[in-house]
């Protein structure tokens, strides 16, 4: 599926630099997974950016098919010094 899903033109890397782009984004890993990008983003806060609103700005940015289908929004956590 992933060869597929490649020869579309779809490039896991250019959402996951255009995720990265994003303000309240410190890590982002995009890939596919049943044929559909899947991705997993670090955020400072998890709910100063819903994972509606990052799909809304994908779609509207790069475009339906380089829209993740799901993003698991994961938290930051405190490093220690």
């Amino acid at each position: 599926m992933e060869e597929r899903a490649t020869e579309r033109g779809i490039d896991p890397r250019h959402t996951e630099n255009f995720l990265l782009s994003q303000p309240e984004v410190l890590e982002a890993s995009v890939w596919f997974q049943d044929g559909d990008l899947e991705a997993h983003v670090t955020v400072l806060d998890e709910l100063a950016v819903p994972m509606r609103e990052l799909q809304a700005r994908c779609m509207n940015e790069i475009g339906l098919h380089q829209t993740p289908r799901n993003i698991l929004m994961i938290q930051s956590r405190a490093r220690a010094a």
